[in-house]
């Protein structure tokens, strides 16, 4: 409470002072300029009292950090700035005799820019200050080129404004709102924000509200300081706005040339310099938050949004990535294709076509492989225990934390992420009209396509790309009122109920996709009840974000039993595969704590795994049936289940399953070779020193580049818009084969 305590003072304080410098300043004769200058430093004092008041409430109800001096603080510079608002004509005095001859400035003009460069900083520190805690990390050029870029764009509003500092005074406010928004997503998902999470703000929005606790550290608190400085500079610069006699056109076009000038160095800047290759300013697929931190939030997303367009892999062309399909699908064909066990599944799938099930477990993965996390804990047990089923392993994904509509990309249609780059949803920026995708396929087996997600169908754009993919019907939250839920979100068994439901609705064959929403994050809302909260303690002590992540996986385990058990009833083939999207975003600090001295690609790869499992209620022809251990990842797990069960295989998946063997498994972090070795997508530009298998392993992820690109993009569609496709269609002499320019 003593943040609430000393907002409150501190509000009150400003709220008086400011009144008796508001009377003293008043006068009855004012200059048209004073009373504007009066009537702006009204509202602006106005609106660093409401801050001081908002920081008052929002630690009233426990959500701020209770630090004494990083509220002291803060109070006194936002009371400093909304006194200095309300005072803002004497003030304005104050700063013009400063110009005087007898002053320090030869010209208003010179303090000016003094105050635009001072406020420059600060902003930049506003921006950064609240998530990047350590600002002495960050590499100096690059703190001086996003300080470059606050101020350009800041003195370009300044000036095309007519030397008012309103708008970059709201700009800095923007950019410290921006800082506190990337604080809380790193809070959340241990990932910064990247451009495309800009064309998923409504899924953002969607889930915001549900199970987060939005607790502001101290690092809030001095950043809001050093915001408020920021755009108090500018608010002073403002005041030194010459008065209306003084005023020219001439004057008033030189502003606005000025102001443009700085707006369209800017925008020529970060459109046409390469950040990546000529700057060095470059995002890491395995550890984009570093980069982010060491590099600064706009040199980096800037870095990032330029590479969002995927440009083809050097040295590209359609004809050869057709041939290299050809090569590896006749490879197929002349091998496990020729197989008696293929010859069996196939003619078994032919006459009775068993109805696909594909659940998409919302964070389920098995945290146990972090030294069972130092309490004990075994993993989800059933799961686990599944010794019938046709295949099962390790999942490597694309996505942590977040993005389970990549995970469900890279499923659906075979396509990887690795190519794609870090902060990417096709599902969000891309035309995937013509993306061959597993339901498409089915539906042209004949099967009924059914896309089933417990939340709001615009999500993710879910709703058109479903409608692009060809499944018949798409059941959203609409379609689940009255279900049960947990913590607010509608339950796993609720999802398998509905499936149920379908099943006995319809004998024909189906494919249904199920994205389920009961574990999603975040894990603080203390909603479980008591009967199925768990209580681990790790390395003794009790964390209640862990203990609910690990009830809902509880949760999820026992409703697969159950869901299961019926399956095994039913007097019609049904096929399962079942496999988690990605890991929670808390990890990554057993991660480094627990594990080190270990090799960088084998230490990042731990994050981004889950698991699967392919299970049959019936005997599959030419599979034993003993939960046979394959790891895999996912943009091989919808071939590797097409194969399995006999289903007819395009060329592009034959030619995916003769590439697995030199190429096992790929992420958007690495790659793996046939020796289960792992390495970096970086490792893909320089082979020296690497085993055969990793050599292998690099070509064949060249390869794969050629084969995707030509699948995902080389046929005639714009990925973006027409306009964009051009820009797509470039080839990068820079870019190694096979690699996106974020690593």
């Amino acid at each position: 409470m003593l943040v609430a305590v000393f907002s409150c003072i501190f509000a009150v304080v400003s709220v008086v002072l400011g009144f008796v410098v508001r009377r003293s300043a008043t006068t009855p004769d004012a200059h048209p300029l004073q009373r504007d200058q009066h009537l702006s430093g009204t509202i602006w004092g106005v609106i660093f009292v409401a801050l001081q008041l908002f920081l008052a409430v929002w630690s009233g109800i426990g959500l701020v950090q209770q630090d004494p001096l990083a509220a002291i603080f803060a109070n006194i510079v936002l009371t400093l700035c909304a006194v200095a608002n309300f005072a803002r004509p004497a003030v304005r005095s104050r700063l013009i005799a400063l110009t005087s001859p007898e002053g320090h400035f030869a010209h208003p003009l010179g303090l000016t820019v003094v105050l635009i460069l001072v406020g420059g900083a600060f902003m930049t520190l506003g921006l950064e200050i609240p998530s990047n805690h350590d600002i002495s990390w960050m590499y100096p050029l690059c703190l001086l080129l996003e300080y470059a870029l606050v101020t350009a764009v800041c003195a370009g509003l300044f000036f095309v404004g007519q030397r008012r500092g309103t708008a970059p005074a709201l700009l800095g406010l923007g950019l410290y709102v921006l800082g506190v928004a990337e604080y809380f997503v790193i809070t959340f998902k241990s990932t910064p924000i990247q451009p495309g999470d800009l064309s998923a703000l409504s899924t953002a929005a969607a889930v915001a509200g549900t199970g987060y606790t939005y607790t502001l550290s101290s690092f809030y608190l001095y950043g809001m300081a050093l915001a408020a400085l920021g755009m108090l500079a500018f608010q002073l610069a403002g005041a030194l706005r010459p008065d209306a006699p003084v005023r020219s056109r001439r004057r008033m076009v030189a502003n606005l040339v000025i102001g443009l000038l700085c707006l369209v160095g800017v925008t020529c800047h970060v459109t046409l310099i390469d950040y990546y290759n000529t700057l060095n300013i470059q995002v890491y697929t395995w550890r984009p938050l570093e980069s982010y931190y060491r590099q600064g939030f706009l040199p980096a997303f800037i870095s990032s949004a330029q590479t969002i367009v995927p440009p083809k892999p050097k040295g590209y062309s359609a004809d050869e990535a057709q041939d290299y399909i050809d090569e590896y699908a006749a490879d197929y064909d002349a091998g496990e294709g020729a197989s008696e066990t293929r010859a069996q599944a196939t003619e078994q799938f032919d006459e009775e076509k068993p109805t696909v099930i594909a659940i998409m477990n919302e964070t389920f993965s098995d945290l146990s492989i972090y030294q069972f996390l130092h309490a004990n804990y075994q993993g989800p047990e059933y799961f686990k225990s599944i010794s019938d089923a046709l295949l099962r392993g390790r999942l490597y994904v694309s996505a942590y934390g977040g993005g389970t509509c990549n995970t469900e990309f890279e499923f659906l249609t075979g396509n990887s992420m690795a190519y794609l780059g870090q902060g990417v949803y096709p599902y969000t920026i891309y035309n995937l009209t013509q993306t061959e995708n597993l339901a498409a396929q089915f539906k042209e087996l004949g099967y009924t396509t059914t896309a089933m997600h417990p939340n709001h169908g615009t999500n993710w754009n879910r709703e058109n790309v479903y409608n692009d993919f060809g499944f018949d019907e798409f059941l959203t939250i609409d379609d689940f009122d009255g279900a049960d839920t947990l913590r607010g979100m509608v339950t796993d068994e609720a999802t398998y109920d509905r499936i149920l439901q379908l099943l006995e609705d319809n004998s024909d064959p189906q494919f249904i996709f199920d994205v389920t929403m009961q574990n999603h994050s975040g894990y603080e809302t203390g909603m479980l009840p008591a009967n199925k909260r768990t209580d681990y303690l790790i390395d003794g002590l009790y964390d209640a974000e862990v203990n609910e992540y690990l009830s809902l996986i509880q949760e999820s385990d026992r409703a697969l039993e159950q869901f299961i058990r019926a399956l095994k009833k039913l007097d019609r083939k049904v096929v399962v595969v079942f496999f988690g999207d990605h890991q929670p975003y808390f990890p990554s600090e057993f991660n480094d704590q627990w594990f080190t001295n270990e090799d960088p690609a084998t230490h990042t790869e731990r994050l981004w795994q889950t698991d699967y499992v392919i299970w049959a209620n019936y005997d599959v022809a030419g599979s034993d049936q003993t939960s046979q251990e394959l790891d895999l990842s996912t943009n091989y797990l919808g071939t590797m289940l097409m194969n399995v069960i006999g289903a007819p295989l395009t060329d592009y998946q034959k030619a995916q399953l003769s590439l697995r063997e030199a190429l096992p498994a790929i992420n958007t972090t690495g790659y793996c070779d046939s020796n289960g070795t792992w390495h970096l997508s970086e490792a893909a530009q320089n082979t020296d020193g690497m085993s055969q298998a990793g050599i292998d392993a690099t070509e064949a992820r060249r390869r794969l580049s050629y084969m995707q690109y030509l699948k995902l993009f080389d046929h005639g569609e714009g990925i973006f818009t027409k306009t964009l496709q051009s820009a797509a269609n470039e080839t990068d002499p820079n870019l190694d084969p096979g690699t996106t320019k974020i690593k």
